[in-house]
């Protein structure tokens, strides 16, 4: 093989890896590094630390939306009820005053006397066996059952130059009661352990979506 070929194969094979190089390197500087990441996800994320409920518990109680109560037949509704006391005792939510209970349920309170006459018309304690505050995320099951903090960062996904979502590692710190109600309600659903948030990148800056001023793509959140 001549000289001038010999140059030329090692020039192409010199490109090459200063091409491999480069396009290492621009991968690497996509994204938050994982300190950065973690850093703005124990300051900016608000941790949620909630268990839901079964379905089959959900369906067996009655939702007074309006005025802000859960209400549990008086029958077929045993399991709801053992699992309502047990939410209870663990201070996830109180029972309503008597007064409550000596008032009509919701759908028959804002019904028309031509839609239930009166004499159709019964106190909630003759038709529920109780009824405890709509509390905080109840009306759709969930309820807090652990304390939690990010532990690690697991992984950087670049999805742009200005655009990256972050998965990240959480640990749980279960409240002593869940055992209790997992008996009474059967087994709830845990919060995740891992959760993902999204990044932006703003004035060469890299933050928590969520966060950054609109227009900046700031709707990112934990998921």
């Amino acid at each position: 093989m001549s000289t001038s070929s010999n140059r030329l194969r090692h020039g192409v094979v010199a490109a090459a890896v200063v091409s491999a190089a480069m396009v290492l390197l621009t991968g690497c500087s996509k994204g938050p590094s994982k300190t950065q990441a973690f850093e703005a996800i124990q300051s900016g994320v608000k941790e949620d630390g909630s268990c839901t409920l079964p379905v089959d518990i959900l369906s067996h109680v009655k939702m007074q939306y309006s005025t802000k109560g859960i209400c549990v037949p008086k029958e077929g509704a045993e399991k709801a009820k053992t699992c309502i006391d047990a939410l209870v005792a663990a201070g996830a939510t109180k029972r309503m005053p008597d007064a409550y209970m000596l008032a009509w349920p919701d759908e028959v309170a804002t019904a028309s006397l031509s839609d239930i006459p009166a004499y159709e018309r019964r106190a909630r304690n003759l038709v529920y066996s109780g009824c405890v505050e709509l509390a905080g995320e109840l009306r759709d099951g969930r309820f807090g059952c652990a304390a939690v903090q990010a532990e690690k960062v697991l992984r950087v996904t670049a999805l742009d130059d200005t655009h990256a979502d972050v998965a990240y590692e959480r640990k749980l710190t279960l409240k002593p009661s869940l055992t209790a109600i997992d008996t009474a309600c059967g087994t709830v659903t845990r919060p995740p352990g891992e959760a993902t948030v999204s990044f932006v990148k703003t004035d060469s800056t890299w933050g928590l979506a969520s966060l950054a001023p609109a227009g900046d793509g700031g709707d990112g959140g934990a998921n």
